[in-house]
């Protein structure tokens, strides 16, 4: 009997032991988990201070504008204007960074940029390409994000991420997209009650064999296309006697040949094989006139920078080349109304045609920088523009009269073998003597070398890609309406 009390005793003693250590380790382990939590929240009250500071830095940056020179980064340097751009901003004092796909682009190895940055290319790896903007922006403390080219599309899908550290200067994807799509445009000037060319959707072969028909004379183009690379003219021959006498003219009243034809059905569906409803084009009637292009800075639906330049000499039948200030008043208040009607924010850039009785046709919107970006200098202080354009302000900045610019290299090559007449001749000889280049400077004169590499390397991306050379400078970041994923 006692042995049996004994061991009784000793299991009732073993069993208090094992419920007196797992009491022990349970105490522990609420210990180290409280610990843990602990230590978790002082990070994250941490993080939140450091967020809190850096945003508080951020914002009296910002407030102060008229005292801190600015953290600017851009993107799109493979363009001459992306340069010019950058150069007006450096010598404004700020500090200027570099993002680009381009591996040889334009601004490599100018003064003007103070770190370069390769990122992917952002219609192959669009993700890829804002979370590498990102990385940037933190790394460098970037104060404004400013896109230029048609990465701009890109950037404006990533809005969100990017705007949670710095100031990106543009409008949202589905305003850009609204004024990049030829149709869209046309047809949101059309309901603000502006007058436009007649303009049609074609979404099918059958569609343009009936535009075919029709007599007159007409433009075909994709409804996201750039340069006016795949633009062409056509005239019916049942239209042949209603443009009898009639030229395109340029602003010194000379006339431009036209490149127009007389259309074999065939050759001109071959053009638009790919047309469909996911590959639209539009047809638009062609306006006898004088072109003109214009270039605008704007914030909340204001202009806050403008010019005007007419077409006189182009890189094929699109991209100019050459640049004179002029004051067109019937343009400028086109322009600050279409503005301020869709609030926009940006840089933004339309291409006119006007009649002989001066009316003001759009043809197309480029919501991004153009090269009416040239025709500003360093005294006209356009960095003012971007960032210290006060609310209410009507003041807007513009180019000094007559001022002019030229891409001399194209000049010389795509300009020179346009020249039909003397008259021409001389336009040329003018511009040539008088503009200055886009790209040389003698204090950063190495960006004037690299436009033979980035030639270069726009000629192998043409080979390899079949396509011509102007569409392969954009090749890696063109935007033809993709829906965001």
């Amino acid at each position: 009997m006692r042995e049996e009390e004994e061991r009784q005793g000793w299991q009732g003693g073993q069993e208090g032991a094992e419920r007196l250590a797992g009491q022990e380790r349970q105490g522990k382990q609420e210990r180290e988990e409280s610990q843990d939590s602990q230590e978790s929240q002082e990070r994250q009250e941490r993080q939140e201070r450091q967020e809190s500071q850096e945003s508080q830095e951020r914002q009296e940056r910002q407030a102060g504008q008229a005292r801190w020179h600015q953290r600017i980064l851009l993107t799109g340097g493979r363009a001459p204007a992306t340069l010019d751009l950058a150069r007006q901003l450096a010598v404004a004092g700020h500090q200027v960074y570099m993002a680009e796909s381009c591996p040889d682009h334009l601004c490599v190895h100018s003064r003007a940029i103070v770190r370069n940055y390769s990122v992917p290319k952002p219609n192959e790896n669009p993700d890829g390409y804002i979370s590498a903007l990102q990385e940037i922006i933190l790394l460098e403390k970037i104060d404004w994000l400013i896109p230029t080219c048609e990465e701009i599309f890109f950037v404006a899908r990533g809005l969100d991420r990017l705007s949670q550290h710095c100031l990106v200067f543009t409008d949202s994807l589905d305003k850009l997209r609204c004024l990049h799509s030829k149709w869209e445009f046309i047809g949101q000037a059309r309901e603000f009650g502006l007058l436009v060319p007649a303009t049609s959707l074609l979404t099918s072969q059958e569609e343009a064999k009936a535009v075919l028909a029709v007599p007159g004379k007409w433009v075909f183009k994709p409804v996201y296309s750039r340069f006016a690379a795949k633009v062409f003219m056509v005239q019916t021959r049942v239209a042949s006697t209603v443009a009898k006498g009639e030229k395109n003219k340029n602003a010194d009243e000379t006339e431009i040949p036209d490149e127009i034809e007389i259309p074999d059905e065939t050759e001109i569906l071959e053009k638009m094989k790919h047309l469909s409803p996911q590959q639209p084009w539009v047809v638009q009637q062609f306006v006898e006139g004088t072109a003109y292009c214009s270039y605008s800075i704007a914030k909340q639906g204001k202009l806050t920078a403008h010019a005007v330049y007419p077409v006189r000499f182009t890189a094929g039948p699109g991209a100019c080349i050459s640049f004179e200030a002029v004051h067109h008043p019937e343009i400028d208040r086109w322009v600050q109304h279409f503005v301020s009607l869709v609030q926009f924010t940006g840089q933004i850039s339309f291409d006119f045609i006007v009649t002989d009785d001066g009316q003001v046709y759009p043809i197309e919107c480029n919501p991004r920088a153009t090269s009416g970006i040239h025709l500003f200098q360093a005294e006209d202080q356009i960095d003012q523009a971007f960032f210290h354009h006060e609310e209410g302000s009507e003041q807007v900045i513009t180019p000094r009269p007559s001022h002019k610019a030229i891409i001399t290299l194209a000049m010389l090559s795509y300009g020179l073998l346009s020249i039909r007449s003397w008259t021409k001749f001389k336009e040329w000889l003018r511009l040539i003597i008088g503009g200055k280049d886009v790209v040389f400077r003698l204090r950063d004169p190495r960006p004037f070398l690299q436009q033979f590499k980035l030639l270069w390397w726009n000629v192998k991306v043409s080979r390899q890609q079949h396509i011509s050379i102007l569409e392969a400078s954009t090749h890696d970041i063109e935007w033809n309406g993709e829906e965001a994923k």
